[in-house]
């Protein structure tokens, strides 16, 4: 549980839509703004960042087909902040007639963070009801964070649009979360389609899917991303102006194709 003296930090910013015993932390150490700027200019980010995370052995990346982006083109990378769903079960008519508090805890999730952290929602693979919509999204964006990625379903699309708050989802649905999904836990470990997510570790996303880096990994992966861009971009100019062959497999391997 987090202290009182990180919970009495963010006091201010919270709805109390969640107890606070089951706010895991406030604090937590985020990635340099260096190595994240040096990742953003990257042309092909996740595939990028998904081999190096081959290379090195740790995997961590989500297909696109399965979190979807809602536009496309957008893309993020930031550190992760989390909040875990589980399916509350009983008669959501029942909880309406009597006048039971929702609980859904997304926006206490937002106030936790920092502007700049990718709000992760880890529901257990239930996409039947959503756990974001518009206002959700409006929330999201006035507490900058870069995006969200549900492993979930979402609602209100032209109003998440409109807010431009970049999201990925697993699916989209109209019924309401409310009464539906319960919030057990924010900012503990969660799973996005099967990795492992800590408060911290860099989530980057873009039209190909989303990847995991583990934060001990994140100067490894930034290294071996910027080198093959490079080699990538020499190959490309060899291909394009008619270069032999034996001259581009110097530049790079045809094997690492």
């Amino acid at each position: 549980m987090a202290t009182e003296q990180e919970l009495a930090r963010v006091r201010p910013r919270l709805f109390g839509l969640i107890a606070e015993e089951r706010i895991a932390k406030v604090d937590i150490e985020r990635p340099s703004r260096e190595d994240l700027a040096a990742l953003e200019e990257v042309t092909d980010l996740t595939p990028s960042i998904s081999d190096a995370l081959d290379e090195l052995g740790v995997g961590g990346a989500a297909s696109g087909s399965r979190l979807v982006p809602l536009r496309s083109g957008q893309r993020v990378i930031g550190p992760a902040i989390t909040i875990r769903y589980v399916p509350q079960g009983g008669s959501v008519g029942a909880f309406f007639a009597e006048g039971t508090p929702g609980r859904l805890a997304d926006r206490d999730m937002y106030g936790v963070g920092e502007p700049g952290d990718v709000a992760v929602f880890d529901c257990g693979g239930h996409a039947g009801a959503s756990v974001m919509g518009g206002l959700s999204a409006a929330w999201a964006r006035r507490t900058q964070m870069a995006g969200c990625v549900v492993d979930g379903s979402i609602r209100d699309l032209d109003s998440i649009r409109a807010e431009e708050v970049p999201v990925w989802s697993r699916g989209v649905s109209p019924v309401s979360g409310k009464h539906r999904m319960e919030a057990v836990e924010i900012n503990g470990t969660v799973s996005l389609e099967g990795i492992a997510v800590r408060p911290g570790d860099v989530i980057a996303a873009d039209d190909a899917g989303v990847c995991v880096i583990p934060l001990e990994y994140l100067g490894a992966v930034k290294d071996a991303v910027l080198e093959a861009e490079q080699a990538e971009r020499e190959v490309t100019a060899a291909i394009r102006r008619g270069a032999p062959v034996e001259e581009v497999a110097r530049i790079l391997n045809p094997e690492r194709w």
